[in-house]
């Protein structure tokens, strides 16, 4: 399987570590990291949505301006905009990053989080809402003829984009546990996402999305996001993961306190894997899941960039060949990953690749 390797630009350069107010705002921060995820040899980075955070499909296009190859991956939240207006949106994106985008269909951790903008439908109600929401962004980027839909979400008479995605599609990535968000994953979704997990989590993700999937005659692919701290050897990567977690315990009192996120299924199973210890398998470390629970992602594996290179191949041997891997040094690591470690891992995958 062809392997992705991802990172992720916010709207300023901070970190656990290095913390900003949420609201600092930092163009040229963009633009750097943009250009800095380019030249590491990063496939996509991930632009995140919330309630309260700066417009994304903007900074998307930012980093478009400031890159040659690198992708996005646009989180977007479907029935805030109308999915006629959003095919269009996202075909106009991915036409200046030709075929390089991809949307990570979310569904907000919370009511809290929708109805901070207007949307009082439940959880189950907005995974319901985002099959159509889906079903018509396809049929928007494909149709050379207008469209007319009365659905039960939606309903529209003339819909079309002039402007169709680069390769006729964008492909899609969602994530959820949920029965309903396994639901929408298992008919609709290209790639299906995860917070941080072990190996054996992972292997349990992928069996229950491919039973989903099943009935629809489809085979996703996976991606698992997941921290990574690296070290020259053992010791001092595991001495540096010490450090990274005294920082962060001195800096919990600047750190945004997502509380929304602990009522999502994906982070509920985040808090229950940080309790189950410090170190698990190979090299995976809940250290900062441990001091921030249900709010963080932050599930690490640790150790040498030929360690962590081999952790990731029991990833890609149980079924994900997609990968979000950041640090905690927001300039630092980008750099670091790229130079030392993506470079072991695309040429571990096309060992085994050619192995058959």
């Amino acid at each position: 399987m062809p392997v992705e390797i991802n990172g992720l630009i916010n709207h300023n350069i901070s970190s656990e570590t290095a913390p900003l107010p949420f609201e600092t705002f930092d163009p040229e921060g963009i633009a750097r990291m943009a250009r800095l995820h380019d030249a590491w040899g990063y496939d996509k980075v991930l632009v995140a949505n919330a309630a309260v955070m700066p417009d994304n499909f903007t900074i998307a296009a930012t980093i478009a301006a400031h890159t040659t190859r690198l992708g996005v991956m646009l989180a977007h939240r479907p029935g805030f905009i109308p999915p006629t207006m959003a095919a269009r949106m996202l075909a106009t994106l991915d036409r200046l990053m030709p075929g390089r985008l991809g949307v990570h269909i979310i569904t907000a951790a919370s009511d809290e989080e929708t109805q901070a903008d207007g949307d009082y439908l439940t959880k189950v109600e907005r995974y319901d809402r985002a099959k159509e929401y889906i079903e018509i962004l396809r049929a928007m980027w494909t149709s050379e003829a207008p469209i007319t839909h009365d659905g039960k979400w939606f309903r529209f008479t003339g819909g079309f984009a002039a402007i169709k995605p680069a390769n006729r599609d964008v492909p899609v990535y969602f994530g959820g546990m949920s029965p309903a968000a396994l639901e929408v994953a298992g008919q609709y979704c290209d790639t299906f996402a995860t917070l941080s997990d072990t190996v054996a989590g992972m292997t349990e993700v992928v069996a229950k999305v491919r039973e989903a999937a099943a009935p629809f005659d489809r085979s996703p692919a996976f991606l698992c996001s997941m921290r990574v701290i690296l070290g020259e050897t053992e010791e001092a990567a595991w001495a540096r993961a010490d450090a990274i977690r005294e920082t962060v315990a001195a800096n919990m009192g600047k750190l945004d306190k997502n509380t929304a996120a602990v009522k999502a299924d994906g982070f509920k199973r985040t808090a229950e894997l940080a309790a189950r210890g410090d170190r698990l398998e190979k090299c995976f470390w809940n250290g900062i899941n441990q001091l921030r629970g249900g709010q963080s992602n932050s599930g690490a594996l640790v150790g040498t960039p030929a360690q962590v290179a081999d952790a990731l191949m029991d990833y890609y041997d149980a079924g994900v060949n997609k990968f979000i891997l950041r640090g905690f040094d927001p300039v630092e690591d980008v750099i670091g990953i790229g130079r030392d470690l993506i470079p072991l891992v695309r040429a571990a995958v096309a060992v085994r690749d050619a192995a058959g």
